[in-house]
């Protein structure tokens, strides 16, 4: 039990990987406050926590609005008093090349992956500063090192994503304060924003490319993601500060 006493902020956890993470983090005895647009998701997966005894509050609303960072930072504060991990975990994957990509589309995918994972450790650091330090873990990507073909506003965005951790990293180590990411290759699904428009066949083609392209011959899971969050939040990581954890079956090898 990694987490008892400790308060976990976590964006974008409705579905998939985030979903699955903030049930990891709830199993090992962490407060929860967690954040999603999804209403309908996010509302299951907090009466779902809170039935097994998760002491867990919500905030639905726009990750890339300061507004809602604040409204988050504030429930914790009344709720809990003190914050001690936050993930950065909201994300969306659009296609296209940089002809492709409509503005609105660029500027959209800047904000959701990479301005809100901005605001909230903004938001967060003075909150885990005056409980004496804290964990921050972002959701990066083997993108963040390797372009991906037709996702330029995706492989942009988790590319900063890893410098915003190395800045943090480096800016407040002194404060107390770690900062890390993970970075998957293939997971079982495409992100939320696709997974809508994608049919079986589809999903299946993905799965078939990336026993092609994978060393290990499959995807990863999110039990395996979320297990290398939690360790990247708990004390058993305590000197690692700017990492990027690659998993990714050797894809990127």
């Amino acid at each position: 039990m990694r987490f008892i006493n400790k308060t976990v902020l976590a964006t974008g956890v409705a579905t998939g990987l985030g979903r699955v993470t903030a049930e990891l983090f709830a199993r090992e005895g962490a407060k929860l406050v967690l954040v999603d647009y999804n209403e309908d998701e996010l509302r299951a997966l907090t009466n779902s926590l809170r039935s097994k005894g998760t002491a867990v509050a919500s905030v639905i609303g726009d990750v890339s609005l300061p507004e809602v960072a604040d409204e988050a930072v504030a429930r914790i504060e009344s709720e809990f008093g003190r914050l001690d991990i936050l993930l950065n975990n909201a994300g969306i994957n659009p296609v296209g090349n940089i002809v492709d990509t409509p503005v609105e589309v660029w500027d959209r995918t800047i904000a959701v992956n990479l301005r809100s994972a901005y605001l909230f450790s903004s938001k967060a650091i003075p909150l885990m500063e005056r409980g004496g330090g804290g964990t921050i873990v972002t959701t990066a990507s083997i993108a963040s090192f390797k372009a991906s073909t037709a996702e330029a506003a995706y492989s942009v965005s988790k590319a900063g994503l890893l410098q915003l951790t190395k800045v943090i990293a480096k800016d407040f180590a002194a404060r107390g304060i770690r900062a890390n990411a993970v970075c998957p290759g293939f997971l079982p699904k495409y992100m939320a924003d696709r997974l809508q428009g994608a049919s079986e066949d589809q999903q299946a083609m993905r799965s078939r490319r990336a026993a092609e392209l994978v060393p290990m011959g499959r995807e990863g899971t999110y039990e395996e993601i979320a297990n290398i969050i939690a360790f990247l939040a708990s004390e058993q990581s305590s000197y690692m500060n700017g990492a990027a954890v690659i998993a990714d079956g050797a894809q990127t090898v």
